[in-house]
């Protein structure tokens, strides 16, 4: 198998059957490279995009969350207005201050505007089936947990008017003049000396054709998380905790972050941030990031289950005995859900749909007490849910011998004293996260951790969200930290927008990073000719 790092033979001019000529090349029609075509096509910039799937059956990433701050749509919705300067200071501390400042600001600043801008190919009566998650906000809603802020109001539009805003907007940038070549790879990028002059790509029938760019080209083709050896080179610590069993993700194989390393340019520096992998929890679609007691195999405690964001809490559950994670709670639970920050995966109690399917499982539990009961997620994973009257019931179900039962029982009782005195002297749990498990019945859902067979929320990947390093005009950056002339990396690219791990203040915000930067680079880079003429 060839390295991933190595470049492959150059396309021979005898290979390319047809040219075309544009003023820039977009690699991907996904939300970031549909969003730069709109925007640039907008601003009068001739566009060619090329895009490896099917006009008619492509695939666009996401769940149909977006999650942005300060839209009209929001404001509509009655969704409070968010301090940028908060809003982005919040996400320096989650990403340790790796992320680029001058990117995501501009990002804070303009996410709302293309929010509205994107639902604009949308129908009104599309716009208004638009949910927003998370509102109103619960009298309980944490505006902080452990210093990290929280944020409600992301719009839900579902996959399917996700997937229809995406083709709107390509046919408003066709609309403009940009011409889009579906069922055509990109294969390598045009230099001449350092500059980016274009891409050769190759059709569905295995002819080549080279597109010129006049300004540069925009590489949006996604991520990397279904190629195994960049996830084992470049996500170090998922790396770490994987032993074997597949762990790639849902999304593409890196060839757009790997035609720009050929191209000259330098990776963010590893580890890279991605979407799972490096976490297991709990609870995962049943009650979300609720912050109940978690346990491992064994019985023992070994978390604060609240910090920051479920992802954050949940990168002990990584490091526990391979074996069985499960999330502790009673029957005051309903209750507890409302104390949840908003964050990718949480249970979103403002929808009734949601709350419903919470109280069909917990009452098929009561009807099962002391059986297990199958819980399957949206992704088709089966989890168990079981039910007991009373917490040494719970335990002879949980724990197989005496010793772990005994140990769960200590420790719940450890537990419940500590949220009597409203301080976790343990782990330095949020004293307003802190719920005795007194109230019968009791019930336990679980998650499978397995270093060998990672699968669902546990050590299992959806996407990357790092790449090529770039400035604050989303330019790709070379092996001295220069701007390499003519190409630009955005969506999942492209690095400097995360951590080491993704970990967001609302959620969906990968999504709407996209349509934003992807946005922001269309535009910058088709104002270039502007300013030269």
């Amino acid at each position: 198998m060839q390295n991933w790092r190595e470049k492959p033979e150059a396309i021979s001019d005898s290979q390319i059957r047809t040219s075309v000529n544009a003023d820039i090349v977009i690699i991907g029609a996904g939300h970031a490279g549909t969003s730069a075509a709109r925007s640039a096509s907008e601003t009068g910039a001739k566009v060619a995009v090329v895009e490896q799937q099917s006009e008619e059956n492509q695939w666009i990433l996401g769940m149909g969350e977006i999650g942005h701050i300060n839209s009209r749509w929001q404001e509509r919705h009655g969704v409070p207005k968010v301090d940028v300067d908060e809003f982005t200071e919040d996400w320096q501390k989650r990403t340790n201050n790796r992320s680029n400042y001058r990117l995501i600001r501009r990002y804070a600043e303009r996410c709302g505007e293309t929010f509205d801008w994107f639902i604009e190919p949308l129908t009104p009566e599309e716009q208004e089936s638009i949910v927003p998650m998370f509102t109103p906000q619960s009298p309980n809603f944490p505006k902080t947990i452990n210093g990290f802020h929280a944020y409600s109001g992301t719009p839900n539009m579902g996959v399917a008017l996700q997937t229809r805003a995406v083709k709107g907007n390509q046919k408003i940038a066709r609309e403009h003049g940009a011409e889009f070549f579906f069922e055509t790879r990109a294969c390598q990028l045009i230099q001449a000396d350092r500059r980016v002059t274009g891409v050769i790509a190759q059709r569905a029938d295995g002819s080549y054709i080279r597109l010129n760019a006049k300004l540069g080209v925009i590489l949006a083709a996604g991520d990397y998380s279904r190629n195994e050896a960049m996830c084992r080179d470049l996500l170090a610590e998922s790396a770490d905790l994987i032993d074997e069993g597949d762990w790639t993700g849902h999304g593409w194989d890196g060839s757009g972050i790997r035609m720009g390393l050929w191209a000259g340019g330098r990776l963010e520096p590893r580890s890279h941030a991605a979407m799972g992998g490096n976490y297991s929890f709990p609870g995962f679609d049943l009650i979300g990031s609720t912050a109940t007691l978690r346990v491992n195999k064994h019985g023992r405690r070994y978390s604060d289950e609240g910090f920051g964001t479920h992802i954050l809490a949940a990168t002990a559950g990584a490091k526990q005995p391979n074996g069985m994670l499960w999330g502790i709670f009673d029957s005051r639970i309903l209750e507890q859900v409302t104390y949840q920050a908003p964050n990718h995966a949480a249970f979103d109690y403002t929808d009734p749909r949601e709350t419903e399917k919470l109280e069909k499982a917990l009452a098929r539990a009561r009807d099962q007490k002391n059986r297990k009961v199958q819980v399957t997620d949206k992704a088709g994973s089966v989890r168990p849910l079981y039910c007991s009257d009373t917490l040494e019931g719970l335990s002879r179900l949980l724990f197989e011998n005496e010793r772990d039962q005994a140990a769960f029982l200590k420790e719940v009782k450890r537990y419940n004293a500590l949220c009597c005195a409203g301080k976790d002297v343990d782990f330095g749990k949020d004293a307003h996260l802190l719920f005795p498990i007194e109230q019968a019945p009791f019930y336990a859902c679980g998650n499978l951790k397995d270093s060998h067979h990672p699968g669902g929320q546990s050590l299992k990947l959806l996407v990357t969200v790092s790449g090529l390093l770039i400035d604050e005009n989303q330019q790709v950056l070379d092996m001295d930290f220069e701007p390499i002339p003519g190409l630009f990396a955005t969506g999942n690219c492209s690095g400097c927008r995360f951590g080491f791990q993704y970990t967001t203040s609302v959620p969906g915000q990968s999504i709407s990073v996209a349509q934003t930067l992807g946005r922001e680079a269309g535009a910058y880079l088709a104002k270039q000719e502007g300013e030269k003429s």
